[in-house]
């Protein structure tokens, strides 16, 4: 464990870039938090009222803390180590045997740990609570129309539904039945179907007969020809799929366009832990360089504007890769080609 967590110094140093990345992460989240609810202010209804805005913020702020934690740790490895300059801290620490090597990789321990924690909550967790709340948003909002919807069809049915807040749980479904004909024989309405196991159940249905215009109501019934796991990858938002989602449907998808999106959004995330590290690093190596006489509200100034730049970077070069020829890969490999030579940069120049 020694080996992994190393001695008290570098105990100390992961100590402070953990409770760091704790203390900005908090105040990114907040300022999202408060950002977001005032954008849904003007989107207010009688449907859709303050505490739906609220709540729909707060369900949002798991995805915005992934995506803004590459930034997080940035800024955070940049104060913490910049705090403990400040006090003397790592000039003990090269004092008692320390290379700044050391130090940094006591640093990226904690962004590691952290990364961990992204990852796994990015397959499991969050892409139905983000795919949830949008759903919800939109219906409360009646910004889901005819149009909006999402279709399915079958040998002998084309089935409409209005929300589907993840791959098991479907809303507000209309079933059209043919005959061998193809014409119109029966409409089924639903409130809502719930995958078990590995079929479909409809709740709360209404049967119209066309043809003698009869009409049933049941409770619940099985839906035979409800939605495969494949019919979800053209329903479900690209940016809410999982690593391994994305993985396994790049290859099946037919349309460029939308095999692009997915591509892209597959590499963001599967380069995101390699893009956080070198920014990192690059946040410890402009402590020993270029910021190493700088404050605390300097550093943070110099983490916000570094942020700022490589985030818009790199969502211009997201653009590109959907509307030109730059391919997704090439898209998302830039930024990380522009962070690395900086670093190298700042490495060069820092002070021994």
């Amino acid at each position: 464990m020694n080996q992994i967590l190393g001695d008290l110094i570098d105990k100390n140093i992961s100590r402070r870039v953990l409770s760091s990345i704790c203390i900005v992460a908090l105040a990114i989240i907040s300022l999202d938090l408060i950002f977001t609810i005032l954008s849904e202010l003007s989107d207010l209804s009688e449907n859709y009222g303050l505490i739906d805005a609220f709540l729909y913020s707060v369900s949002s702020l798991p995805y915005s803390a992934y995506d803004f934690l590459s930034y997080i740790c940035l800024i955070a490895v940049l104060v913490a180590l910049g705090s403990l300059a400040e006090e003397g801290e790592l000039i003990a620490a090269r004092v008692l045997g320390k290379s700044d090597i050391s130090i940094i990789l006591a640093s990226i321990k904690p962004v590691i740990l952290v990364l961990i924690l992204g990852v796994l909550s990015s397959e499991f967790f969050i892409p139905s609570l983000s795919q949830n709340s949008e759903e919800s948003r939109l219906l409360k909002q009646n910004k889901i129309s005819l149009n909006d919807g999402y279709w399915l069809a079958s040998d002998s049915s084309v089935s409409f539904f209005k929300s589907t807040p993840n791959s098991n749980s479907i809303q507000d479904i209309v079933i059209y039945s043919l005959n061998d004909s193809y014409k119109l024989k029966q409409v089924t309405t639903a409130e809502e179907a719930q995958k078990i196991g590995n079929s479909w159940s409809l709740f709360n249905l209404e049967i119209m007969n066309v043809e003698n215009g009869d009409k049933e109501s049941i409770k619940e019934m099985n839906w035979v020809e409800g939605p495969q796991e494949e019919d979800f990858n053209l329903i479900l938002s690209p940016k809410y799929f999982s690593l391994t989602k994305l993985y396994n449907n790049v290859n099946e998808e037919q349309s460029q366009y939308r095999q692009n999106i997915l591509l892209l959004e597959f590499w963001r995330k599967a380069l995101q832990p390699v893009f956080t590290i070198l920014l990192a690093i690059l946040a410890a190596s402009l402590v020993f360089g270029p910021a190493r006489d700088h404050k605390i509200g300097q550093r943070v100034l110099t983490g916000l504007i570094l942020a700022f730049s490589l985030s818009i970077s790199q969502r211009l070069f997201e653009s590109m890769a959907l509307v030109s020829f730059l391919s997704p890969f090439t898209s998302v490999i830039i930024p990380i080609v522009i962070v690395l030579g900086l670093t190298t940069f700042a490495w060069k120049v820092k002070s021994y």
